[in-house]
């Protein structure tokens, strides 16, 4: 979605945030479409009775949101969906919801804006359509290097260790740390982050003016002084169940690395991991006691291969920086000079074969179709790309499939 930042579009964005619900994809390709002022403008007609949700779509289609281009018109549930969005139409434009969030000294961040993350827009069409953002990190910047740490509410003191002392050594080491803001893992990690004096992101489930858990008010306080909450639901929004799994994605897409730190068999880290893994991030977990419920997903992700088996911040780190290009060499100098290297494979690439690239993982093997529906291509454009990767040292071929190389071969 390209947008520019004037005024108009910024308070249509935020009374979307409040009609919709968190990654409604329909939504987004209606705006996507036609921009968010007149997705707007057509719920609210049909909110005040000017139109039905059948002559909202029948106008769509008449002007070009054909079937063959995709549009939202084309979507044979539009105009239930518009019917279902006009319900929550309020006499206020967003413009309500912008002077709430100024009065608690936060931002609306949209797409255009220099602080909108642009890793979130791996998201497509579940991408938000803007965020609310409260603290003192610029929040585009925080996540340029982050990690995300994930795992139980319920976490035992092992996990909780794990957790702190790797969040230490990354804050330590630049990176910013991403979670959730819950009892366990997300708040170990989180103040730890804190006692490093580094910024910290906590995503929530909820308005950013609704702090939960509550009894963790006094650590959400402490990231507005050096880091950022954010959330797509507006101001005064009540944190559900469904919400939550849906945040889940924007931790897994703001960060390089997933680290999962004792997750049970349906822990909702896991739905962090899968999103992850849907997104071709890095995945890895913390290894726990066989005997630990705690730690039986973090196994599970490790024994499927979806996860990469970590004990500590070099491990870590590692992951982040595996395929970020070389820029020096000081192995061939002899003399303690670097020497720049300015060949990437990947700057060789076609596009296809770029696409084809990151949907690839690295720990798990894919077959050519899996591959082909992650990265929208058809089945033999997905397999051309894959033999131009293989041959430029970028993917390799196993028995069960193909895997993301995190070296190139030489």
């Amino acid at each position: 979605m390209t947008v520019s930042t004037n005024d108009e579009v910024r308070t249509s964005i935020a009374a979307l945030l409040r009609i919709g619900e968190p990654g409604d994809g329909l939504l987004r390709r209606l705006v996507d479409d036609i921009g968010p002022v007149a997705a707007l403008a057509i719920i609210t007609a049909v909110a005040g009775g000017q139109s039905s949700p059948d002559e909202a779509v029948a106008g769509l289609a008449s002007n070009g949101t054909d079937a063959a281009e995709g549009g939202a018109a084309a979507h044979g549930q539009l105009a239930g969906a518009i019917d279902r969005w006009a319900v929550r139409v309020e006499d206020e434009d967003g413009g309500g919801d912008l002077d709430k969030i100024a009065r608690l000294g936060g931002r609306l961040v949209i797409p255009g804006d220099a602080e909108w993350p642009s890793m979130l827009n791996d998201l497509g069409s579940a991408a938000p359509l803007g965020l609310w953002v409260r603290g003192a990190a610029e929040l585009g910047a925080a996540l340029a290097r982050a990690v995300a740490v994930v795992g139980a509410r319920a976490a035992s003191s092992y996990g909780t260790k794990c957790a702190s002392d790797l969040a230490w050594d990354l804050a330590s080491r630049g990176i910013t740390v991403v979670s959730g803001g819950a009892f366990g893992i997300d708040a170990a990690a989180h103040r730890a982050a804190i006692a490093r004096e580094a910024p910290t992101v906590a995503f929530m489930a909820g308005g950013v003016d609704r702090f939960y858990p509550a009894a963790n008010a006094d650590l959400f306080e402490q990231i507005l002084a050096t880091g950022a909450i954010v959330s797509e639901t507006a101001p005064g929004m009540t944190p559900m169940r469904h919400r939550f799994l849906l945040r889940n994605r924007l931790i897994a897409a703001s960060a390089q690395v997933i680290v999962v730190v004792e997750a049970g068999w349906r822990s909702g880290a896991l739905n962090t991991a899968r999103h992850a893994l849907e997104l071709s991030r890095q995945v890895a977990a913390f290894p726990g006691s066989v005997y630990s419920a705690s730690s039986t997903g973090a196994h599970r992700l490790v024994r499927e291969h979806e996860a990469e088996l970590v004990t500590c911040c070099d491990d870590v780190m590692a992951l982040i920086d595996e395929d970020a290009p070389t820029l020096f060499d000081t192995s061939g100098t002899g003399d303690g000079h670097e020497v720049l290297v300015g060949h990437d494979p990947v700057d060789e690439l076609d596009e296809r074969e770029k696409i084809c690239l990151n949907a690839l993982s690295a720990t798990k093997a894919l077959d050519a179709g899996t591959t082909a529906v992650r990265a929208g291509l058809t089945i033999a454009d997905a397999l051309s790309a894959l033999s131009a990767l293989d041959l430029a040292g970028l993917a390799e071929r196993r028995d069960s499939g193909w895997v993301k190389l995190r070296k190139p071969r030489g």
